[in-house]
């Protein structure tokens, strides 16, 4: 063993490996604000992680087998000892070594120093990736109509919900904005949200008109605005909220995996009755009815 230990000191494999593991440190750092920076998939990062640890044993490998000599790269066992540079290579790589540990540290010093002017995950969830999605406004004077908005207004939470990169404030605690006279900046301090989503609902004959508007909660300013004006069934109703919710993710600058993508698409149901029948149980639910 102590034989083996002074051939890897020699052929400098400890320094290589030194060497490689500072090198992937950085690389490594530098690529996860990169791809951050570019809202790459958090595999992307993985892959590059598992692509810098699995060149780890081929370089050591490398470093066992191949000796740099005067005339380039060469196999170990074709070089004379008597002519061999390994210890001037050794003293090269230990100069390298320790330049390397100083761009380490330079990179360290400047993330730390980078992750602390920048908000946390939850801050930032809580600051730009927050919405508040207050009580649909009803308009007609049939009460069909009210539990019909207030069932729009949930499921359109629900889906919302299914994101993960945002903070969706719950039923319970924006219903108590019913009819508030709060304004929009005032909400949004107490629920402790940087977005609020107001919207309205009209259904005549077999049509529906939504009207919805994100609203940054600290300047009053339109993100987006729309309306949809469809044919009364439940693939268009599924397919609104579907469409909201992407618009919304867009305007949030959130991106959607695939996975929730797909749930936020689903269509439950494509009987109106069972779903207006549903909405009905819900609210009836949610009153404790």
């Amino acid at each position: 063993m102590a034989n083996f230990l002074a051939e890897l000191r020699r052929r400098n494999v400890i320094r290589v490996a030194i060497a490689y593991g500072i090198v992937g440190w950085v690389l490594t750092e530098i690529a996860s604000v990169v791809f951050d920076a570019f809202a790459f998939p958090p595999w992307a990062i993985q892959l590059f992680i598992t692509f810098v640890a699995l060149g780890f044993p081929l370089v050591l490998v490398f470093a066992w087998a191949y000796e740099l000599t005067p005339e380039g790269l060469k196999k170990e066992q074709e070089v004379d000892r008597s002519q061999s540079i390994t210890g001037r290579t050794g003293r090269k790589l230990d100069f390298s070594i320790i330049g390397l540990l100083v761009v380490a540290l330079s990179v360290s010093v400047f993330l730390n120093i980078r992750g602390g002017d920048q908000p946390s995950d939850d801050e930032s969830i809580n600051g730009r990736h927050s919405i508040a999605v207050l009580p649909f406004t009803s308009r007609s004077n049939d009460p069909d109509n009210v539990l019909f908005t207030d069932g729009i207004h949930d499921d359109l939470l629900t889906t919302l919900a299914k994101i993960g990169s945002m903070k969706v404030i719950s039923r319970t605690s924006v219903m108590e904005y019913r009819d508030t006279t709060k304004n929009l900046k005032e909400i949004g301090a107490e629920l402790g949200v940087a977005n609020v989503m107001e919207g309205a609902v009209q259904r005549f004959g077999n049509n529906v008109r939504i009207n919805v508007q994100l609203i940054d909660a600290n300047t009053d300013e339109h993100l987006w605005a729309e309306t949809y004006d469809r044919e009364l069934t439940t693939k268009n109703l599924f397919a609104i909220q579907s469409e909201i919710s992407n618009e919304i993710a867009t305007a949030l600058k959130t991106t959607l995996t695939p996975e929730e993508q797909t749930r936020i698409s689903a269509v439950r149901t494509e009987n109106l009755e069972a779903y207006n029948l549903y909405l009905t149980a819900r609210n009836h639910m949610a009153q404790r009815r």
